[in-house]
């Protein structure tokens, strides 16, 4: 199994048998990671990181104990404690250390030596907090109705508040095509320009998006084609857009366990993707293959690690962000829209018969509800905005609006 290592000094990531034990982990991390097998402590708890001497944390200290037997799965964050100094094996000279005093230096060097590789430290997304609700029927739909079997995705609206907070209150889920692989969403559509209407009448913008992952096996934490997108909704939203990533594991007792983190990409990969860096893969992979567009024909355009490179392990990019939840101002229990599973009039008269008794704009309170009203031929994005701003304002929406929208549930 693959188990994720998160230090002071960053993401790392760990190979161990499926049937390991904790004295398994501890010696797959002191080969692997150069560090004295009795010179770290190993936790699942993240205060494992910010614990001051003497606070209690516990930590992976059964040695003969099975991972499988701790609930720790393929793909786990572990946090690692050390109180020594790292030191990396540096790697080989290049041919630009090692040329002769006073060489010529030319531009293909000169731009080699200038893009570095480096981490962000800290995400400008300080945390994600989801509506309960339009979590669990993003996730629920991914589980149930497609079984993982391809990935989903969805456009997540809500606020940013006070430092680089987000606030996640809805899931819209355009048109798309997926396979267990690639996912596409489409853009650009009326249907999201409703969307943009209905948030924006209510106080919200775009906060970022989320996609699932499909179980086909994979032994990284996100491909070339996901970092991509990742940085394209950054450049499109802001620098605290933040990306969901829902993942399924088999549980100890056969089940499929839901996963979600939260993710955002470094500034310097959203530059890359922007200039045009980014190589197309033929496979998924958790490498990237970056070239400058200036020099298509230098192999070896970046540094990392002090070594020139033609290719970057996708982890560099990623910076975690804490996740939390909450409920929204609105209800997302009306079906969701571009599903296998219908949307319509029975749909919308189920929904209203159910909430009969509240005044009739708390009745049409729900995000997906009114962007089924939008797409109807009776409604253009004008009234719609009408309509969305008597519901937020909790206001008669005049009984015009209720004639029509209870003739379109056949009531």
């Amino acid at each position: 199994m693959l188990l994720r290592l998160r230090s002071r000094d960053g993401l790392e990531r760990v190979k161990v048998a499926d049937d390991a034990t904790v004295a398994d982990l501890r010696q797959a991390i002191a080969a692997d990671l150069s560090i004295p097998v009795d010179d770290f402590v190993i936790s699942q708890e993240p205060t494992l990181l910010t614990a001051k001497d003497g606070e209690s944390v516990q930590t992976l200290s059964a040695l003969s104990k099975s991972l499988k037997g701790l609930g720790i799965q393929h793909g786990d964050t572990l946090f690692m404690k050390y109180g020594i100094k790292r030191s990396i094996p540096g790697p080989p000279r290049s041919t630009f250390e090692t040329r002769p005093f006073g060489a010529h230096m030319d531009v293909r060097r000169m731009v080699a030596a200038q893009t570095r590789i480096e981490r962000q430290e800290t995400a400008a997304c300080s945390s994600a907090s989801f509506d309960a609700e339009a979590a669990h029927a993003f996730q629920s739909y991914v589980s149930a109705a497609l079984a993982f079997s391809i990935k989903r995705g969805g456009i997540l609206y809500g606020v940013v508040g006070e430092e680089g907070a987000v606030q996640v209150h809805a899931i819209y889920e355009p048109p798309q095509s997926a396979t267990a692989d690639s996912l596409q969403l489409e853009r650009g559509t009326e249907e999201e320009a409703a969307a943009d209407v209905i948030a924006t009448t209510l106080g919200w913008t775009k906060v970022g998006w989320v996609y699932s992952q499909s179980v086909k096996e994979r032994d990284f934490i996100v491909s070339t084609e996901e970092l991509c997108q990742m940085a394209a909704f950054q450049d499109e939203i802001g620098e605290t857009a933040v990306t969901a990533m829902v993942a399924a594991f088999p549980g100890d007792d056969g089940q499929v366990e839901v996963h979600v983190e939260a993710f955002q990409v470094s500034r310097q990969c959203v530059k890359l993707w922007k200039e045009g860096w980014f190589q197309d893969q033929t496979e998924p992979s958790g490498v990237t293959t970056l070239r400058n567009p200036k020099e298509p024909g230098n192999a070896t355009p970046v540094i990392v690690a002090g070594k020139d490179q033609g290719e970057v392990d996708n982890d560099y990019f990623l910076m975690p962000v804490s996740i939390k939840d909450h409920v929204g101002p609105l209800e997302n229990a009306f079906p969701c829209e571009n599903r296998l599973l219908p949307q319509g009039k029975a749909e919308l008269r189920a929904h209203l018969q159910k909430r009969s008794g509240k005044p009739f704009a708390e009745r049409l309170d729900d995000f997906h509800l009114l962007l089924f009203l939008a797409r109807q031929p009776n409604f253009d994005l004008t009234e719609v905005g009408h309509l969305t701003a008597a519901v937020a304002a909790k206001e008669p929406v005049g009984e015009g609006y209720e004639l029509l929208i209870e003739s379109l549930a056949g009531m």
